[in-house]
């Protein structure tokens, strides 16, 4: 274990806090040779002699047969213990090492030093008991050594010991303030261990110190939306962006994390800056175009993807959004013209299929659309949107096609029980076999979890009406009566906001 080496093994609680906290994996060897430097400086002359040279040159198995060979005479020393601990460890001799240290413990006046360097051996041996115990007894006699909260706190932290983490951490930010690592450190502790409010004081506190770089910054924000904390992790953002407004990253990984809280305009107003700003980045570009698809904006998204189609040729993400966006201007060939394109280089791909399906049935070619929606399903039999829209689409042809429209429908909702779609298809398709209360049910629930979902209410209005339940019909068009009318183009659906990135 040379100096600057990691702790082998050693894994912090996330990758965005490993990254913070890089300057806080102290390596064994770096720790022990400090200390052994103090104690030789402190030993008898002797001591200072053929050991100290080979120490100092690197020499560790010299200075280790040179150590044994004076403990054999002097067998009480705690330093020269100590000192073999160093060396065997350098060398990657865990256990002697372990043994040497314990032996020096009875005989030396600082045992501190020891009990952390016993810590980091036992770090490194996977045995976190004993290294918990080590760093308590450690601390106990020296709490502000920094190296050894910084290990402590990792210690903990990988073993998902958040709360236990926070005293070595929050000494690590009273003796040094200025280290923005351990203070990130310290908000992740606290909000991993439900510490909302101290984390949110923490993460003020911090950014208004002016501490805090860009590259620091965004990897706090990274830290804070990987651990679910998407509103102190777009706080973060938008003071990067205050500070740094010309920052391509700042203001496209908040796009991104504003299309995961579904604010698609605001995500595309800031994709749109990160784009403008570095006008090379795949990663924005898509994200700009899902945000554009997701809030609807097909007119600004036209242009941009055409523009990046040709840019990046490669990318096929960005064709398959180009065709979401054709279809949702109706421009149904044009749509087709790019998916079988599409198709030619990605055959195994379930989303394509549904797509052209959708595409070919929103230009009136049903027989098509039936082929690649069931082609969608041969290849994605998971996906329960394609058994609804094979399902819609058999049930317009007529009742010879309604029993395996039914089946359709109750296998999309096998796979997803909240879908609202399949829910009306299905009650639509059971209302003409006669099967008003089964489909008055399925269509009571769909307007419990979509109460301004227009269709629906009309939907079941007219149902209760067959059934002679005229309050309740009257009930429900009343309710679809303040509702706005709805743009209904179609009975299909794109696979969800989240899915049109890409095939």
């Amino acid at each position: 274990m040379g100096p600057g080496t990691p702790v082998p093994g050693l894994q912090f609680a996330s990758a965005e806090g490993m990254r913070l906290l890089k300057r806080t994996r102290v390596s064994t060897g770096v720790v022990l040779w400090l200390f052994a430097l103090s104690v030789l400086t402190q030993s008898p002359a002797a001591l200072l002699s053929q050991a100290e040279r080979e120490m100092t040159t690197g020499q560790y198995s010299r200075a280790e047969s040179e150590l044994l060979r004076q403990l054999r005479t002097d067998p009480k020393n705690g330093s020269l213990w100590f000192l073999l601990g160093v060396a065997r460890a350098q060398l990657k001799e865990t256990d002697p090492a372990i043994e040497a240290f314990q032996k020096a413990l009875p005989l030396s006046a600082e045992q501190a030093p020891i009990y952390f360097n016993l810590g980091l051996l036992y770090m490194e041996k996977n045995d976190p008991a004993k290294a918990v115990e080590a760093y308590n007894r450690g601390l106990a006699l020296d709490p502000s050594n920094v190296p050894a909260n910084q290990n402590f706190a990792i210690l903990l932290m990988q073993q998902g010991k958040f709360r236990e983490a926070i005293p070595p951490l929050e000494r690590l930010k009273e003796s040094s303030p200025a280290d923005v690592s351990a203070r990130a450190s310290l908000i992740e502790a606290y909000l991993k261990a439900g510490l909302n409010g101290k984390g949110e004081n923490e993460i003020d506190e911090l950014l208004s110190s002016h501490l805090v770089t860009l590259p620091q910054g965004l990897a706090l924000a990274k830290l804070l939306a990987a651990h679910q904390e998407t509103d102190p992790a777009q706080r973060v953002y938008e003071f990067l962006i205050n500070t740094w407004p010309d920052s391509a990253e700042a203001h496209g990984e908040l796009g991104l994390l504003l299309i995961e809280k579904e604010q698609f305009k605001e995500a595309a107003r800031e994709l749109k800056k990160a784009v403008q700003l570095d006008s090379d980045s795949e990663k924005y570009g898509l994200g700009y175009g899902e945000a554009l698809l997701s809030s609807e904006q097909y007119p600004i998204a036209l242009p941009f993807l055409l523009d990046a189609e040709k840019k990046f040729p490669n990318q096929l993400n960005f064709q398959y959004q180009l065709a979401v966006t054709d279809i949702g201007l109706q421009r149904f060939p044009e749509a087709i013209s790019v998916l079988e394109t599409l198709t030619s280089k990605r055959p195994d791909s379930g989303k394509v299929q549904f797509l052209l399906g959708g595409a070919y049935e929103l230009e009136g070619d049903l027989q098509k659309g039936e082929d690649h929606y069931r082609s969608a399903i041969r290849l994605a039999p998971q996906e329960p949107n394609s058994y609804r829209a094979l399902g819609a689409l058999l049930q317009k042809q007529g009742p010879e096609h309604l029993a395996e429209s039914i089946q359709l429908l109750r296998k999309a909702l096998a796979l997803d029980p909240t879908d609202v779609e399949s829910k009306i298809v299905l009650a639509r398709c059971l209302e003409k076999q006669g099967e008003l209360d089964e489909a008055a049910a399925l269509l009571e629930q769909a307007v419990t979890s979509e109460p301004t979902l227009r269709r629906a209410h009309t939907a079941l209005a007219e149902l209760y009406r067959r059934q002679q339940k005229l309050p309740q019909a009257e009930q429900e068009q009343a309710i679809a009566a303040k509702l706005e009318d709805e743009k209904i183009t179609k009975d299909w659906y794109i696979w969800g906001p989240k899915s049109s990135g890409g095939p």
